[in-house]
């Protein structure tokens, strides 16, 4: 775990992210505190997109906490190549299955859960996040391999492209709310 902590992303160690962090959640957490009616007015507002980047945050967590442990394991620390790549395979598969649950659940709120509508979601979610990973594969290998321009920067940018591909991805296909859901949450919105 030290060896993990000293590693450096952008020429920071991790220790050091992590205390920034840290401090960055204390401070959205005092001025969530003194601006606490603002705060919740813009949430409620702005729901699902709030909701979809807690959640995304939360699914980048499960992916490091699946996937650190598991390459590090003292017995596979000689096999860093090909054991790379089945641990980030096995991290990314255990993110998307989270990301899934908490976007069809608590995000989008896709209300119908037989068979054969979740097989559908899941498998054009699992198609939706293959493809936008393509898309940021393409885009390392043309501005980091090809153009030699920085990983870490392009990495970013590719990132922050890759979650508004998703966002979309889910809600205007995946999710794609239908007309009787839109008319039912109108009628529950109005009652409240």
């Amino acid at each position: 775990m030290t060896e993990f902590l000293s590693d450096t992303i952008f020429g920071v160690t991790i220790k050091t992210w992590l205390i920034i962090g840290g401090a960055f959640l204390v401070l959205l957490g005092i001025l969530y505190l003194i601006f606490r009616k603002k705060a919740n007015e813009f949430i409620s507002k702005h729901k699902e997109p709030v909701l979809y980047i807690v959640f995304g945050a939360l699914t980048t967590l499960v992916n490091f906490i699946v996937y650190y442990p598991l390459v590090n394991l003292p017995a596979m620390k000689e096999q860093t190549g090909w054991w790379t790549l089945v641990v980030n395979v096995i991290a990314w598969v255990a993110a998307v299955v989270f990301a899934f649950v908490t976007n069809k659940l608590y995000v989008f709120k896709s209300t119908d859960k037989s068979f054969r509508t979740v097989i559908k979601e899941l498998a054009a979610f699992f198609g939706a996040r293959l493809a936008s990973l393509g898309i940021e594969e393409l885009i390392l290998f043309i501005f980091v391999t090809l153009l030699h321009l920085n990983e870490n920067a392009i990495k970013l940018i590719a990132s922050v492209g890759t979650v508004v591909c998703n966002y979309f991805f889910s809600k205007f296909i995946i999710f794609r709310k239908k007309e009787k859901d839109t008319a039912k949450e109108e009628k529950e919105t109005k009652e409240e």
